[in-house]
């Protein structure tokens, strides 16, 4: 790129992020969870919380997917969860303000649709699918479709042709199962709600794989798997993760974009990203990430981890 295009490209970025910036501020003030005193109440994993005065973000996470969304002595945390935060206090809310509850692949578009969140930060892929029923924004990660396998099978499962014939887990609602039906296509699908369910159909036998992004199967195997289980290591697919906010209010997600460009730009992607390599020795993918190359161009074909530690 000229100097001139970068000229050119960054006052309209400018120009973008002033009006994405004035519209995140309107719907803050008026869209938000309605400001009331300080109150308790139970949250879905029976954890009594104080709400805080005045407006709130509530954020839908994934309570069940290690290093990138799990909930864990009493709060929740991972990668996305990083990314939520990061992008809820660069619209103005501190860390009192923001609620997060736990969504599912199932439930997270009707939490949406119904107010029950504000936004989704769960490993939510961008799909013309899901881009019919919510607005998205990003990517802020890149994965690989994967699979995950019982140790003991690693020998006869090399890959998603061998699943032919054989039994694949999926979370009912996740973004796998088009491409397993599509490059296996006799192999048998079933759909459990959620990944540990996945996890425990695989370790009795009742699946012969679970299907997913290789950082929630990583995570699933690092944290939960006890040595029994491994990630089979032949991707068949990419899924990019972004954020969902309700179908329509495309000024908010275009302010959310920008956060996340800022996120790459000014190094605290790199540190989530070492945080959740920490948590289950998972590396993202240089190839792929950063995963915003004309936001973050001096850091898009390096290592995505590489940084001050």
């Amino acid at each position: 790129m000229t100097g001139l295009q970068h000229t050119k490209a960054g006052h309209r970025r400018i120009m973008r992020r002033f009006s994405a910036a004035l519209a995140a501020v309107l719907w803050a003030a008026g869209s938000l969870t309605a400001c009331g005193s300080l109150s308790s109440r139970d949250d879905a994993n029976g954890v009594s919380i104080r709400q805080p005065e005045g407006p709130m973000v509530s954020i839908g996470v994934a309570s069940d997917q290690p290093g990138l969304g799990v909930w864990h002595n009493g709060g929740y945390s991972g990668f996305d969860v990083d990314v939520a935060r990061y992008v809820a206090k660069a619209l103005g809310y501190a860390d009192k303000q923001i609620v997060f509850k736990p969504v599912t692949p199932r439930s997270r578009v009707s939490m949406l649709e119904s107010a029950q969140v504000d936004m989704v930060v769960s490993s939510f892929g961008i799909t013309e699918r899901h881009e019919s029923a919510v607005t998205m924004t990003g990517p802020y990660l890149i994965v690989r479709q994967d699979l995950l396998v019982r140790a003991a099978d690693a020998g006869d499962i090399t890959g998603i042709k061998d699943m032919n014939g054989r039994k694949a887990c999926v979370v009912a609602g996740s973004d796998v199962t088009d491409a397993v039906r599509s490059q296996a296509p006799k192999a048998s699908i079933e759909e459990r709600d959620d990944y540990g369910q996945c996890l425990t159909s695989l370790l009795i036998g009742d699946v012969d794989a679970v299907a997913a992004g290789d950082a929630i199967l990583t995570g699933l195997a690092t944290v939960k798997g006890n040595g029994y289980v491994q990630v089979v290591g032949a991707p068949f697919g990419e899924e990019r993760y972004g954020i969902a906010v309700k179908h329509g209010n495309t000024q908010l997600a275009d302010s959310i974009g920008d956060i996340l460009s800022d996120m790459i730009d000014d190094g605290t992607w790199r540190q989530a990203v070492r945080g959740m390599r920490r948590q289950i020795s998972y590396t993202v993918d240089s190839k792929l990430n950063p995963p915003d190359p004309a936001a973050s161009s001096d850091t898009a074909s390096s290592d995505p981890e590489q940084g001050d530690e």
